[in-house]
């Protein structure tokens, strides 16, 4: 989902990814097992590397309580894009700021006006402002009108990382980690003959995120793989041409067995237009920050995915105001730690089926709500 404005893009991608981390070292991966997806294929099933965690993570990043419980009345707006993936922030906003006996107001902004939204906001004179998808470079004149006036812009889902001048705290700001666990996925799966297009439209510094790691660390970690990209863009997604592209390319590198993703709107239409094409049991299809449509079709069409916990990354959000509201300083530490957020993959129609309960859509870690409230001091 992609929206252009005012001659740059925004990307409003869900929140997604741990920290980037140097995984493979000898230790872990004589230590490997195998994928799901490798048994169920018939490929061999002895690991290369160490494997992806296949099952979502139970922790979350913030672990140091706050000193008191934060004075309650204090006023948040959540400035949401028009698009359908920027709405799934607001449960989480809206419960995180009950939990602490706070108000937060939801306004829906012009994609091609987000200066102008932030600007509204400000003037509204709020307590904190969230906002996810913008890239601050976008928002400086309003940024600096918010410091000004002493309101601490909190933001998700985009690269930049938190400045005086900018944001005061960026969470889901990487997609590294998924790239790390879905290649290592691939790697396994195919039994370290893994040959990948990687799919991704490169104005979306995001997304870069991924095939930057894709280049630097799969032949290291593989030598018997292979990485292509198929850059794409936002006319190819809104015209429907990612299929036919792929279709082209696939047809002449006739060694790719694995089709990348970088986000789920460029998987649109593609498994049914392969299969058309006597290309589906040829070629699997994997990538990051998948979402319920995705994950409804695990096993039956996609392969293997990370999937993004956009109200997760609405509480992590919430809780960087909690503790400005306590006067703590936001360390380097704690905006490193929450600067991606957690993911796994699902590989399986089995695994997916834990998604059932939530209509295939994933919140975030176990009872994240209730560890948020006790750091927070509010009771259950």
């Amino acid at each position: 989902m992609i929206v252009r404005s005012s001659g740059w893009f925004v990307l409003p991608l869900v929140a997604v990814s741990l920290m980037a981390t140097a995984c493979g070292t000898n230790s872990s991966d004589n230590n490997a097992t195998p994928s799901s997806g490798a048994a169920a294929s018939g490929l061999s099933t002895k690991a290369v590397v160490a494997a992806p965690p296949t099952r979502p993570p139970a922790s979350i990043q913030v672990e140091q309580a706050l000193s008191k419980a934060p004075a309650k009345g204090k006023k948040v707006i959540f400035l949401q894009c028009e698009l359908p993936a920027c709405a799934r922030y607001v449960p989480g906003i809206n419960a995180a700021t009950t939990a602490l006996g706070w108000s937060a107001k939801t306004e829906v902004f012009k994609n091609a006006d987000p200066g102008g939204a932030l600007q509204q906001a400000i003037n509204e004179h709020p307590d904190y402002i969230a906002i996810t998808g913008i890239p601050a470079a976008a928002l400086k004149p309003q940024l600096a009108a918010a410091r000004k006036a002493g309101i601490p812009v909190i933001s998700c889902a985009t690269p930049d990382k938190p400045t005086a001048a900018g944001y005061s705290v960026q969470c889901g700001g990487t997609l590294a980690t998924d790239a790390d666990y879905v290649a290592r996925w691939v790697i396994n799966d195919s039994g370290g003959k893994g040959h990948l297009v990687a799919l991704t439209i490169p104005q979306f510094p995001v997304l870069n995120t991924e095939t930057d790691w894709l280049k630097a660390n799969l032949k290291r970690l593989c030598s018997g793989c292979s990485l292509d990209q198929l850059d794409l863009t936002i006319d190819d997604v809104a015209g429907g041409q990612v299929a036919s592209k792929l279709i082209a390319f696939v047809q002449s590198h006739p060694n790719v067995n694995y089709v990348y993703f970088t986000f789920n709107d460029l998987s649109r239409g593609v498994p049914a237009a392969l299969k058309a094409a006597g290309f589906g049991g040829k070629v699997k299809l994997v990538g990051a920050a998948g979402d319920a449509a995705i994950m409804k079709t695990i096993g039956s069409g996609q392969n293997a995915w990370t999937i993004a916990p956009n109200v997760y990354s609405a509480w992590v959000m919430v809780d960087a105001m909690a503790r400005l509201a306590t006067g703590e300083r936001l360390s380097e530490d704690y905006t490193n730690r929450v600067y991606a957020s957690p993911t796994w993959v699902v590989d399986s129609a089995g695994s997916a089926k834990r998604l059932a309960p939530t209509n295939y859509d994933w919140y975030g870690p176990g009872g994240f709500q209730q560890k948020f409230k006790a750091l927070w001091n509010v009771g259950a």
